[in-house]
């Protein structure tokens, strides 16, 4: 897996943006698991709020909302107490159902790519509690804000996970 510079990954705009604090760290001095997975995940959910249209409304106004399916993490670089970090959501592939991307995350102090969190996400029906197609408007959403995650080089990903579609 390549993986993408520090300056390469500002490209892609900021979800998440804060100093480290005490209660983040572990017995080994650095951010703790699940910390990462914390900011990964809100994240990604800032991106589905965001320019992906699931705002706050989506799942009272119409029912419908996202599950996540998978996660891998990899980690490049410990991030301290006192570190700026920053959380940047780049999205790979879609189906009529499923999202696959990679939330990556800079320690913005030391200019490092710190860890890569790779996900799928499935858009459920709530009232069915079952995959459905993304509507149209939100369809039409996503297939943007891929045109403008193009960029010009490869997103870091696992090869472990992704779209999965059948025959």
């Amino acid at each position: 897996m390549t993986t993408p510079t520090h300056d390469q990954v500002l490209e892609l705009a900021a979800q998440d943006h804060r100093v480290v604090p005490l209660e983040y760290i572990d017995e080994n001095g650095h951010m703790n698991i699940g910390r990462y997975f914390e900011v990964g995940g809100h994240a990604i959910w800032q991106r589905c709020l965001g320019d992906l249209g699931m705002g706050e409304n989506y799942l009272p106004d119409r029912g419908m909302s996202t599950f996540t399916a998978e996660h891998h993490l990899r980690y490049f670089a410990e991030i301290l107490e006192g570190e700026t970090l920053s959380v940047h959501v780049r999205l790979i592939e879609r189906s009529d159902k499923v999202l696959h991307g990679t939330a990556l995350i800079l320690n913005r102090s030391r200019r490092q790519l710190s860890c890569t969190m790779e996900f799928t996400i499935v858009h459920i029906d709530m009232s069915a509690r079952r995959p459905v197609p993304f509507p149209d408007d939100i369809a039409m959403l996503i297939d943007d804000a891929f045109k403008a995650d193009d960029l010009a080089w490869p997103a870091p990903v696992s090869g472990s996970m992704g779209v999965r579609r059948r025959p």
